[in-house]
């Protein structure tokens, strides 16, 4: 039913629960490095994928390899798999790297996301899948084929299943921690019957971005702060704090794509955050081993769904 083969770096929950629903074993290669740092796709016998249509899924880690290797390491793949004789080489990226750099100069010039992008076009990808865009609009002007899986959808979905266990429903409101999400959470909050709030942010720094002011009425709420990523922690903790200082009564947080750079798990941990639920686009090794603040809940059947409709034949 499904005429394509599966090709990964490296197994994760996601690859096990694709494998059981398409009944479908993925074919695992390993990206190592030569002694001069130089990366080196390791392969045996790949004359399986000649004339194949191979989907090659590729999750980020921030872990023991920079981003920017990573993406090196996808490139070459996505090449060896090509010249193995592949007839299309699709690619889902949970994750789309860069995806915050698309503007350079106060946004008079395009950012470096559209280099990354024609980078996949220069290793002949077909066409990418990926979760939530930091900004929508980019794919439009991308030379490579490329898809975004909103999660607003799966937003709606979790939060009419969760609103009672999260804390009193009566009481919520939604909040973006910028301007520039507050559109999209504008419309979870239509849909599951809330109202919602954002925050207005000043960046002092690359990675550091101040709460200035709130839009919104949150006093005596129940807060459910999102946004599509979380990295230092920087800006879901101001945005935290600010609606604490204006009345709320509780802050949960639900963040797509679980960065978690440097000591955010520590900072969420000491934060007045009830609790943060993340994704699983990204892969966070073992950093939730020490916090009882972050729980993970996966795209698995999102990703599924997506995919059957896609290449359902």
């Amino acid at each position: 039913m499904y005429d394509f083969e599966f090709v990964a770096l490296q197994k994760s929950s996601l690859v096990d629960s694709i494998e059981k629903e398409f009944n479908k074993r993925f074919t695992i290669l390993s990206a190592l490095s030569f002694a001069d740092s130089e990366i080196y796709i390791k392969y045996n016998d790949l004359r399986f994928l000649n004339n194949k249509h191979i989907v090659i899924l590729h999750q980020f880690s921030f872990e023991k390899k920079t981003i920017s290797e990573q993406i090196l390491e996808l490139l070459f793949l996505a090449d060896l798999v090509r010249k193995a004789g592949a007839s299309k080489v699709d690619v889902v990226l949970p994750y789309y790297p860069y995806a915050r750099q698309d503007k350079l100069f106060g946004g008079n010039s395009k950012g470096f996301v559209f280099l990354i992008d024609r980078l996949f076009k220069a290793a002949l990808i077909d066409e990418i899948f990926s979760f939530e865009f930091h900004d929508s609009k980019v794919v439009k002007d991308f030379v490579t084929k490329t898809c975004e899986v909103s999660l607003i959808d799966f937003g709606i979905e979790f939060f009419a299943q969760n609103k009672n266990v999260l804390f009193d429903s009566e009481n919520v409101c939604f909040l973006s921690p910028d301007k520039g999400r507050a559109e999209s959470i504008a419309t979870i909050a239509k849909f599951a019957g809330v109202p919602y709030a954002h925050v207005e942010k000043v960046r002092v720094a690359a990675d550091m971005a101040k709460a200035k002011k709130l839009v919104g009425d949150v006093k005596d709420k129940n807060v459910i702060i999102i946004d599509d990523i979380i990295d230092t922690a920087n800006t879901a903790i101001g945005a935290c704090n600010i609606v604490l200082e204006n009345g709320a009564k509780k802050v949960v947080g639900f963040f797509g794509h679980a960065v978690l750079s440097k000591d955010a798990v520590e900072k969420i941990e000491k934060s007045a955050f009830e609790h943060i639920f993340i994704t699983d686009t990204v892969l966070v090794g073992d950093k939730l081993s020490n916090t009882k603040k972050i729980t993970q809940t996966s795209l698995a059947h999102i990703l599924v769904n997506f995919l059957k409709r896609k290449y359902s034949k």
